[in-house]
């Protein structure tokens, strides 16, 4: 398939559908720019800037802005993260397919964000529950967060603003997230969870540390409640 003419997989089709209508729109790490084109394509969008740190990446993107015919309405920009974005430029931005610590890094560290309007649609590729945790912690709260299945993985998008009141959060929410198990992709991941929170009780007792222990079972409790009243949900 020419990628130019690329359609969104599962995991780019869900970041797009938790972008605002006529939003303007911020993809950072936008590699081919193949997510900002399909919201043009779309109408979804009035206007998209296209970030990547890398420059090889952005000309293709370019290319591929260029080829559609959308210089008008989508901008490309070398930008590490979104240190060269100014905060009227974007509404919603969206940052895939990067690690959780750098999508942490990214948001905490770019002053505007701290903003209730500014949307933030992330979706981690490694450690969601230590971006979770860090975004809570810094005022940001969860609005919105689904998985879904892509070429076999399981991936979770979530849907950030910033509360400039005081965010209360309890540890499994770090853990859990805004999932609620109700299709596979979601029983999925919290069964990957639940396995992930088991090993690490194992390794707690035998090691005889007990730091975090009580956290790390409320968390699993969580999980195993909402996979317990799916099941019997599915069997009715």
């Amino acid at each position: 398939m020419n990628r130019k003419h690329r359609n969104l997989g599962n995991r780019l089709r869900l970041c797009a559908s938790f972008v605002r209508y006529h939003a303007k729109i911020c993809d950072v790490g936008t590699d081919h720019a193949y997510l900002p084109i399909w919201l043009v394509r779309h109408g979804i969008v009035v206007s998209a800037l296209a970030c990547d740190v890398r420059e090889n990446p952005l000309a293709i993107a370019k290319e591929n802005i260029a080829h559609c015919g959308y210089q008008q309405m989508i901008s490309t920009r070398l930008s590490n993260g979104l240190s060269a974005v100014e905060s009227d430029e974007a509404d919603d931005i969206i940052i895939a397919g990067m690690g959780g610590d750098l999508i942490a890094r990214i948001v905490t560290e770019t002053p505007w964000l701290y903003n209730p309007q500014k949307h933030l649609i992330l979706q981690p590729m490694t450690k969601p529950s230590r971006l979770r945790c860090v975004l809570l912690k810094h005022g940001f709260e969860l609005l919105q967060e689904k998985a879904i299945f892509d070429e076999h993985r399981v991936y979770t998008v979530m849907l950030y603003r910033y509360n400039p009141k005081k965010v209360s959060f309890n540890v499994s929410s770090i853990y859990v997230g805004g999932l609620s198990g109700k299709n596979e992709a979601e029983r999925e991941y919290l069964k990957r969870q639940e396995n992930y929170l088991s090993h690490c009780l194992v390794g707690r007792l035998h090691s005889g540390k007990d730091t975090d222990i009580e956290t790390l079972h409320q968390a699993l409790e969580k999980i195993q409640k909402i996979l317990d009243l799916t099941a019997k949900e599915d069997s009715k």
